[in-house]
């Protein structure tokens, strides 16, 4: 069977010989933890009121009138 560790060195996970384990844990290793996955997140729900206001409208930039000297 096979151990999960976490590399001391990285952090990274590692998978060691059950045989080896100590070895490895004399070493600096440390045991993997199994975290459940966390359940979804729900979606905040978004209420639409007849106040809600339109998102300005940008204008374009006027263009500027460059004069030469003569």
């Amino acid at each position: 069977m096979m151990i999960k560790l976490i590399n001391a060195a990285t952090g990274t996970e590692m998978w060691v010989a059950e045989e080896r384990t100590a070895e490895y844990l004399a070493a600096g290793h440390m045991p993997a933890v199994e975290v459940p996955p966390a359940p979804p997140l729900e979606k905040p729900v978004v209420k639409k009121t007849a106040s809600a206001k339109k998102p300005a409208e940008k204008k374009p930039a006027a263009k500027k009138k460059t004069t030469t000297k003569k």
